[in-house]
């Protein structure tokens, strides 16, 4: 019980620092993991962020678009896997449903926060013109296993909530 009241103070400790809400400090337009304490970003020292590597003690690569179908229709994250032994695990994030052009989520950045992953998303909002049909934007990460809690904000500060499949 102890460690699951840990884990959740942990959880909004590190959501109230990426949003900003805390006293004296002004609203903020971006989120840095510079404010982050404790934060390691998988970035390397030129800043790019690369598509396959490790973070913590799991491997990842981050899926393009075409790699992996998106169609929940919900704002959130969910986490995906195959029916095979040792499958890897996706981590889908997702803007919801879109019913005009423009529309995307990409990771801007990830890495550890003590036993926390933390994956910071940019959401574009559609700006294009409408289209029959839908959209679902999303960004994919792949990891061979998971062993750590997610926390998952948009670059506004916005959390990702997980979505019941």
């Amino acid at each position: 019980m102890n460690k699951l009241i840990k884990k959740i103070a942990c959880a909004v400790m590190a959501f109230t620092l990426i949003a900003g809400v805390f006293t004296g400090c002004k609203a903020k337009t971006a989120v840095t993991t510079a404010e982050l304490p404790g934060f390691t970003s998988v970035k390397d020292p030129s800043g790019n962020l690369p598509a396959k590597g490790t973070v913590g003690d799991m491997a990842y690569t981050i899926l393009e678009k075409e790699q992996y179908g998106c169609y929940n229709k919900s704002r959130g994250y969910y986490i995906d896997q195959l029916e095979q032994l040792d499958s890897p695990y996706f981590i889908v994030i997702t803007s919801g449903t879109q019913t005009a052009t423009g529309a995307d989520v990409k990771i801007t950045d990830f890495g550890m926060q003590g036993s926390t992953l933390v994956i910071v998303v940019e959401e574009t909002k559609a700006s294009g013109e409408k289209y029959k049909g839908l959209d679902c934007p999303c960004a994919v990460l792949e990891v061979d296993h998971l062993s750590a809690d997610l926390l998952i904000v948009s670059t506004t500060g916005d959390q990702f909530n997980l979505i019941e499949m």
